[in-house]
């Protein structure tokens, strides 16, 4: 059976120089991969069908035989690595503290100790747009058990 750091090493050497970053990989029961693929920007159909070529290619050349599914990482789930936070400094997130409380703000800043951001207070007035604090809020990552892209639709 074929181990999350083989499958890790693989999928890493084909990210090598294309700007896209290994995000999670699993290795279910009954020899099922699955690994989770991002981008800065976004990540096409037909790079994530190059990639999955591509690793079956080397898996099948080791002698594995398993079910492999590449994909990128769904919008509702939360950030599994630092570059996920990277690429959402400016779009709007939803925090879920360690003490359970949901934050939703404007994420403006990241560091390893830290998340700054600007939180959002619904308006009180139906129709109105929400506003930001003028200045962000620093959580320290301790503090936070997830943080997912917050998905508004209009």
């Amino acid at each position: 059976m074929i181990t999350v750091q083989e499958v890790k090493a693989i999928v890493e050497q084909h990210l090598r120089n294309t700007g896209h970053f290994l995000v999670d990989v699993q290795v279910r029961p009954n020899d099922k991969v699955e690994v989770e693929v991002d981008d800065p920007g976004s990540i096409r159909l037909e790079q994530l069908a190059a990639l999955n070529k591509a690793i079956r290619a080397d898996l099948d050349a080791l002698g594995h035989d398993v079910e492999l599914q590449v994909g990128s990482p769904g919008m509702g789930r939360p950030f599994k690595v630092p570059e996920q936070y990277t690429k959402h400094i400016g779009r709007l997130v939803q925090v879920e503290l360690t003490e359970g409380r949901t934050l939703e703000g404007l994420l403006e800043r990241v560091d390893p100790l830290h998340l700054a951001i600007r939180i959002q207070h619904p308006s009180k007035i139906k129709g109105r747009p929400a506003k930001l604090d003028p200045e962000p809020t620093e959580l320290a990552r301790t503090d936070i058990r997830a943080t997912k892209a917050s998905i508004k639709f209009n």
